[in-house]
């Protein structure tokens, strides 16, 4: 008897293992990747300029492709800028964007660049890491440009700085230049 009980138990736990596994079987076939608790899908590389955007099927999808075609760059980018950081200045940053995405403040740039408290080693490097983000958001603004309408390109957040992520120059390259000429 006591065999039979076990028996049926591990049938039955049995079937309840196959049919979770085969539902999240399902979910990753249909491109929905199962994400662990707390965990959240990182945004696209276009997410920034798009996210006003009224966009139409078709151009979600070749947006979507824009993002496939640059993830590996962006995360690249991400990594190295990990790699420089110490684990509390990463907390920090994070701290602080968040903060900052709350409040909206103009000003909420220079509050993030301050509480990193970078080292000057540290600002060389991370000055190399910010060319290659410039020169990924304008490849990517370059790729959107050949996707959205006359219209949606005029509202991206970045249309004035051109294709290639030229045009206005960053805040910090005056400074160079003043030091520069002393």
């Amino acid at each position: 008897m006591k065999t039979l009980k076990t028996a049926i138990m591990l049938a039955l736990t049995l079937v309840l293992v196959t049919g979770a596994v085969a539902e999240d079987a399902k979910k990753r076939e249909k491109g929905k990747a199962v994400a662990k608790k707390g965990e959240r899908k990182a945004p696209g590389v276009t997410a920034r300029f798009t996210a006003k955007l009224d966009l139409s099927a078709e151009q979600k999808e070749k947006v979507a492709g824009i993002d496939k075609e640059f993830a590996a760059k962006a995360a690249e980018i991400k990594k190295a800028t990990d790699a420089i950081l110490t684990k509390e200045q990463i907390e920090a940053r994070n701290a602080a964007m968040k903060k900052a995405r709350e409040s909206k403040d103009p000003e909420a740039r220079k509050a993030v660049q301050q509480a990193v408290k970078l080292s000057d080693d540290q600002k060389k490097k991370m000055d190399e890491v910010n060319k290659s983000r410039q020169e990924l958001n304008g490849q990517v603004l370059a790729a959107l440009k050949k996707v959205l309408t006359e219209e949606q390109i005029k509202s991206l957040p970045q249309a004035g700085r051109g294709a290639e992520g030229k045009g206005k120059k960053p805040a910090g390259d005056k400074k160079k230049k003043k030091d520069a000429a002393k």
